[in-house]
């Protein structure tokens, strides 16, 4: 089985480099790509997996936009301070208290966006400085997951911070749905195609 996963991860590896655009940084193609063979072989271990036993075996593996590092944006954080808890609405229509810690701007295409950062109210030990970008564009429902996609930040003193869109990824409840995920914001809407990170199509399970 380990070696099965292993030859896996190259092959993998390999074809997410081949879909690499060709006048990419080849140290940041290959950040990327190996972010991506490792989350692919976490789904494909079953162990680890987050999909439920019946989607398991007819797994085809995630699928992802091209490596474009335009979509690896410098953006200024504006931190939100003594922002109030409110209930965040989640899949299945249950809600979890978060708080509003921040906004990030940034440009991209040449137009400028913003998007609320936020900070789960009841971590998990080890989630302390964990900070959630959950947004939706204008893939979203076509090449991309219905419910938005989510980036990823850890608190910091910095007034400039990168969002990498090729780092962008479903939610759990994508593929189970025993997960219960947060649903992005109305004012997280970005109108472009954000044609960066990972896709979900009828083929991924």
């Amino acid at each position: 089985m380990l070696s099965k996963r292993i030859i896996l991860s190259g092959f993998l590896l390999n074809l997410l480099l081949a879909a690499c655009g060709p006048t990419e940084d080849p140290k940041y193609r290959a950040e990327i790509a190996n972010h991506r063979a490792a989350l692919n072989e976490q789904f494909f271990d079953p162990e680890r997996t987050p999909l439920d036993s019946a989607s398991f075996y007819t797994w085809q593996g995630l699928k992802f936009f091209p490596i474009q590092e335009k979509y690896k944006v410098k953006a200024i954080l504006t931190p939100i301070n003594n922002s109030p808890v409110f209930e965040l609405l989640h899949s299945h229509q249950k809600t979890k208290p978060y708080k509003q810690y921040g906004k990030v701007r940034f440009e991209l295409n040449g137009q400028n966006y913003e998007l609320m950062v936020l900070e789960q109210e009841l971590k998990k030990p080890g989630y302390e400085n964990y900070l959630i970008i959950p947004f939706t564009d204008e893939t979203t429902g076509n090449e991309t997951y219905g419910a938005g996609r989510y980036l990823d930040l850890e608190k910091s003193e910095a007034k400039e911070v990168w969002l990498d869109f090729n780092l962008a990824y479903n939610p759990y409840c994508a593929y189970n749905q025993a997960y219960t995920c947060p649903i992005p914001p109305k004012e997280n809407y970005l109108q472009l195609k954000v044609e960066a990170g990972m896709k979900y199509t009828q083929n991924t399970h």
